[in-house]
């Protein structure tokens, strides 16, 4: 149901213009009592809209105190029915005008709105700490700023704490303050009288210095700076932390001497001293202490030499050094570098070994002190009595396999007392890949000689032997000389090798460090030379010889006992070497471990080769008619006896000799080889006696003085075969193998290699061999 209007609160809007016009509003609620009826109760938005209270004060908040009361209007609105909720208020006299309303208390602020105003209040603290400083050097300056952001001025604390790490205690740090009165003095906690005026900062000059509280002070550390602004009652109200570097002195030693020569040439090189920090240092004395028995110049600007006088020192202890200044000014900026290069040199008299220098920084810390030492501990130097000479005679050349070559090498000692050297050999070569393929040897004072030890090492340029002798001495003013020999002992996988031996000889002093003399040389490492004159091409089996010569050239200065030029060739073969009155000497082959492999005819018994000989043999080879036809080929070398594993040999590849079939043969046994009256049985027919393939081999012997079982003009019978005329011949066992002409090898019972010779060998019409086939079942 709708409610209806009270008419109490209707005004029409002329009524409502002649009550303005007086300036007088009559509010008489009482006299529309009577006939006013009960309201209806309004929406909430209604009441709120209708509620004068709601909209002219805010509900007070922590960000939003309560405002102060607005007096109420001359004309005061039209009331509301008095309710529980709202009281009736009291009777107002009727007056021309309404006082105005009493003004309400003031609220309260926030506990946030506190919060923020004292933060607002609070100071701030900027730090600007050094970079860094000197360890013993001059305070460096630094600041740090307070800001009072507050309405009224503030009296603050400023407490300044350090610490050290490393060698730098708290106790050699200090920080200093500069006073109003201008002066420098030490914060022994707080940096006192601190009063800021309101929005305004304060700015506090402060420094930094280390001293120096250790011997050796040549270390860098780090220094943590604290810093806080407290109030009067010491709360913290601002705080700082900040890291320092504390540097040292450092001092170089560039191009540092090892050795010097006592009289000899002075010894160079260069001092650098470095302040890396921001102090500046008035108290750094820049020196070399040495042995008395020296000298020292500095070189100046213009590349002149200033001669240093040294001074004695005072302490008993090292009477015998003197301290070499090395500037009068002790002073240096931050980040300067004091560079002095120096020449040093040793008298005649001074004493040899092992000496020290100490180039040193010495930071004076005040008297009654001594002073602080910054630099490395020493410079170990050898002075030696004076430099000797080393003169190294070496080879021209040596042979790989061949013996050893004897060379000398003398060391002079110009010095005016004896001296003790020790001697150093590096032989190297790019193909020596092994133990064992390079050796030294030297004679000893007993005048035996003894090999150098070596360790075998793999370098970038090759491959190197290296050894030596400690403790050799040489007389003063003295040369002495020492036989060494060197050699490239016979080793299967390199000695056809030619090349090059890089051999180097050093003096060293004494304690072994120092190489004070040294030669270099190149030695031709040269291998034996086979070589073949008029190599035949082609030969017939069963047919007549082909001759050819071969040679071994040393040309090396080795001198050689182990070799033996030889020729290989196919296993159904006979070869003769000519001797110095023309003849021909049957040569017997010696059969290869592989089977059915070729056999070694060894062309001399004589294994000795002397340095830049050569020896030649001419030879004639003959092929049986069992020689397989097609290419064969033929292999001249030379062999080594000695050495490790397989015997080592050296020569050409060989040549390719073209086998043809000779005369045709039958089973009657005859051939058309005139004057064949002599024969040999080859190896492998055995218990046929009928059948046989004569093959001419046409090798003629002048003489035969290994003959073995049967009468002259007696055929050798084969295997199990009868001579056809004279008395039996020696029937070969079944193990028997070719081996040369007019012989035949066989293996015993001891499983050694017996030889027999037949006497029919010595024919006039030349030699043929016999050879008989199984028939065909």
């Amino acid at each position: 149901m709708r409610a209806r209007r009270s008419r109490s609160a209707v005004l029409t809007a002329a009524t409502l213009g002649a009550l303005l016009a007086t300036g007088a509003v009559v509010v008489s609620p009482a006299a529309y009592a009577a006939d006013a009826p009960a309201p209806a109760p309004a929406p909430a938005a209604t009441a709120a809209a209708l509620a004068p209270t709601a909209t002219a004060t805010p509900t007070p908040t922590a960000a939003t105190p309560v405002p102060a009361t607005t007096p109420a209007p001359a004309t005061a609105a039209p009331t509301a029915k008095p309710t529980a909720a709202t009281p009736a208020p009291a009777a107002t006299p009727t007056t021309p005008t309404t006082p105005a309303a009493p003004a309400a208390p003031a609220a309260k602020p926030t506990a946030k709105a506190a919060a923020k105003a004292t933060a607002d209040d609070k100071p701030s603290l900027t730090v600007t700490p050094p970079a860094s400083v000197g360890r013993g050097g001059q305070p460096v300056e630094f600041t740090e700023t307070v800001t009072n952001p507050g309405s009224t001025a503030a009296t603050y604390k400023l407490k300044i704490t350090t610490s050290g790490a490393g060698p730098v205690s708290a106790s050699a740090i200090k920080v200093d303050y500069r006073d109003a009165d201008g002066t420098w003095k030490p914060v022994t906690d707080t940096v006192p009288g601190l009063t800021v005026a309101a929005g305004a900062t304060t700015t506090v000059r402060l420094r930094l210095t280390t001293e120096l509280a250790t011997y050796w002070s040549n270390t860098d550390s780090t220094i943590t700076l604290r810093s806080a602004v407290l109030d009067e009652a010491g709360a913290v109200l601002a705080e700082s932390t900040k890291e320092v570097a504390a540097r040292a002195i450092t001092l170089q030693v560039q191009n540092a001497p090892t050795t010097a020569v006592a009289g000899g040439d002075p010894v160079e090189f260069d001092v650098a001293i470095a302040n890396r920090s921001a102090s500046a240092y008035t108290n750094v004395d820049k020196v070399i202490e040495a042995d008395q028995h020296t000298t020292l110049q500095v070189r100046k600007a213009d590349g002149s030499w200033q001669n240093i006088t040294g001074v004695p020192g005072s302490n008993p202890t090292v009477a015998d050094r003197v301290t070499y200044h090395l500037s009068d000014d002790r002073t240096m900026a931050p980040g300067e570098t004091f560079t002095k290069h120096v020449r040093l040199a040793f008298t005649a008299d001074a004493p040899t070994g092992t000496g020290y220098i100490h180039p040193w920084a010495k930071l004076d810390i005040g008297s009654g002190y001594s002073p602080v030492t910054v630099g490395p501990q020493y410079l170990l130097i050898n002075v030696v009595s004076a430099a000797p000479t080393l003169s190294l005679q070496a080879p021209a050349s040596i042979g790989n396999a061949g013996g050893p070559v004897e060379f000398t090498q003398t060391v002079t000692n110009p010095g005016n007392t004896q001296a003790t050297y020790n001697l150093e050999f590096d032989a190297s070569n790019q193909y020596a890949r092994g133990e064992g393929r390079i050796a030294m040897d030297l004679l000893d004072d007993e005048g035996a000689w003894k090999p150098v030890l070596t360790t075998f090492r793999q370098q970038n340029d090759g491959f190197h032997f290296k050894g030596g002798y400690a403790g050799v001495t040489v007389p003063a003013g003295a040369t002495k000389t020492f036989r060494l020999r060197l050699s490239a002992p016979v080793n299967n996988d390199w000695a056809g090798a030619s090349g090059t031996i890089k051999l180097s000889s050093s003096v060293l002093e004494q304690t072994g460090q120092y190489v004070i003399a040294e030669s270099t040389k190149e030695v031709a490492l040269k291998a034996l030379d086979v070589s073949v004159k008029n190599a035949p091409t082609a030969a017939v089996a069963g047919g007549d010889p082909v001759e050819f010569d071969v040679t071994v050239s040393n040309a090396s200065a080795s001198r050689y006992d182990n070799v033996r030029p030889a020729v290989l060739a196919d296993r159904n073969s006979a070869l003769q070497v000519q001797q110095e009155d023309g003849s021909w000497q049957n040569v017997f082959g010696v059969p290869s471990r592989q089977n059915g492999g070729p056999v070694t005819y060894y062309l001399t018994e004589d294994r000795n080769l002397a340095a830049g000989a050569s020896v030649t043999r001419h030879v004639r080879l003959a092929f049986t008619s069992l020689a397989p036809v097609g290419t064969t080929h033929v292999n001249p070398e030379v062999i080594f006896e000695g050495g490790q594993g397989a015997p080592a040999s050296v020569g050409p590849q060989g040549f390719p000799v073209d086998l043809t079939l000779g005369f045709p043969t039958d089973d009657s046994g005859s051939t058309g080889a005139p004057g064949a009256t002599g024969a040999v049985g080859n190896s492998g027919n055995s218990g046929n006696s009928g059948n046989s393939t004569v093959a001419a081999a046409g090798l003629t012997s002048a003489s035969d003085t290994k003959s073995d079982t049967g009468s002259a003009g007696g055929t050798v019978g084969g295997s199990g075969s009868t001579g056809t005329t004279g008395s039996a011949g020696t029937a070969a066992s079944s193990d028997t193998i070719q081996t040369a002409a007019s012989e035949l090898a066989h293996t015993g019972s001891d499983g050694t290699l017996k030889v027999s010779l037949g006497a029919a060998s010595l024919l006039a019409g030349g030699i043929a061999l016999i050879a008989r086939r199984r028939r065909s079942a």
